[in-house]
């Protein structure tokens, strides 16, 4: 058996030994059930099934419709909460819809927040964000600073609002007083209603102004850099990985062409299998300290994964560009760049862009470990260290 089968098939027996819960939630997310809470990330969630406990969510687009009877924390660039939440709910994201049954606070910032009329709130609620419409319950008392706030819901207790632009809908009803922080006296509709009355504080709200753009331009900005400092992290990692482990790295990257279904196979089993390993150990408390070093290697791996499929992408281009002439250090930088952006660009068309990029970390993972277990079967064949059977191919 080769020490690729092996490693594989040494990695599937813990999967299936552990009989974990890790599911597939859209083209690149996982989800682990441990214990009565859940924890999920990636890019794509949908949680519909009733959690005992706590629900932890991150990703690009988050959408909860059960029951969590614990606490939710959930954070993402598209966020629907639905269903009912036994205790505080957290939520941060671009966009953000609520539509829940809530038995304590919340607390909900966003690019753009909206709770609609299903919406009920037992405890406290908090609101931050460039645009934030009101159309819930909150029996306690609601909090909301923003650009624009338009309210057109009921609110038990007392109401504070902070923003440049606020808004009365007709279908408003607040029991205790409205106080506003704001360039603008807000109108009040026929219909509304504000038992303690409207306590009215003129205030420079200006860095409120265009609020909703602004905060979007921050997105995008925000994204940008990091999508550079992402690349240049991959970049200046290749760069020293080649220069260091200038054979291993070379022999990983060419693996993925030689053997991509293996890589592919033997990446999926490492990025599935590798966490259920950890809690594995921390579950066992004397397994800590293992499972902390497995956890930070698995950490590197993933990032190793990127650098390496990269460089496999720049050997190709290297083929390309370099033909049947002396490849300097230089040109195989040049190339490593030219294939981190080329990469970064692949990932941004919608639907293919994910699948490739979570394509491209496979392999490198795969390639990576795979690489490694072809070196010490070269170092034992040339007798830098035993050789065994389990070497041999």
């Amino acid at each position: 058996m080769t020490p690729v089968a092996r490693t594989l098939g040494v990695f599937a027996l813990v999967l299936f030994i552990a009989g974990c819960s890790i599911e597939r939630q859209g083209e690149d997310s996982v989800s682990k059930q441990f214990g009565s809470d859940y924890f999920g990330a990636g890019g794509s969630l949908n949680l519909t099934d009733p959690v005992a406990g706590d629900a932890m969510l991150a990703g690009g687009h988050v959408t909860t419709a059960g029951e969590v009877k614990g606490d939710l924390i959930a954070a993402g660039g598209d966020v629907s909460i639905g269903g009912s939440v036994g205790d505080d709910l957290y939520v941060a994201g671009g966009e953000v819809q609520v539509d829940a049954i809530v038995a304590g606070n919340a607390r909900v910032a966003g690019g753009d927040v909206a709770l609609g009329p299903a919406t009920t709130i037992a405890g406290g609620l908090s609101l931050t964000g460039g645009r934030i419409r009101f159309e819930g319950n909150a029996q306690e008392y609601l909090q909301a600073s923003g650009a624009s706030v338009h309210i057109d819901g009921v609110v038990q207790g007392d109401a504070e609002v902070r923003a440049e632009e606020v808004e009365i809908g007709p279908n408003t009803r607040i029991d205790g007083r409205l106080v506003v922080h704001s360039a603008r006296e807000p109108a009040l509709p026929e219909g509304a209603r504000i038992a303690g009355g409207i306590e009215f504080h003129e205030t420079d709200v200006g860095h409120f102004i265009d609020g909703h753009e602004t905060a979007r331009d921050v997105r995008t900005v925000a994204h940008g850099v990091g999508s550079l400092l992402w690349m240049l992290g991959v970049f200046v990692t290749g760069t020293l990985f080649m220069l260091a482990f200038p054979a291993y790295s070379a022999r990983a990257a060419q693996w993925i062409g030689q053997e991509p279904l293996r890589s592919l196979g033997l990446g999926f089993v490492i990025l599935v299998c590798l966490p259920v390993l950890v809690v594995l150990l921390l579950v066992t408390i004397i397994g800590i300290p293992l499972a902390l070093i497995v956890l930070m290697l698995y950490l590197l791996l993933l990032f190793l994964g990127w650098v390496t499929a990269a460089m496999f992408v720049g050997q190709r281009l290297l083929g390309f560009m370099r033909s049947g002439t002396v490849v300097t250090t230089g040109w195989k930088l040049f190339a490593l760049l030219l294939a981190v952006l080329g990469l970064w660009l692949v990932g941004l068309v919608p639907v293919i862009g994910g699948w490739v990029k979570f394509a491209a970390l496979l392999l490198g993972i795969g390639a990576l470990v795979a690489g490694l277990a072809a070196a010490r079967c070269f170092a034992a064949r040339r007798g830098l260290i035993p050789r065994s059977r389990s070497f041999e191919r």
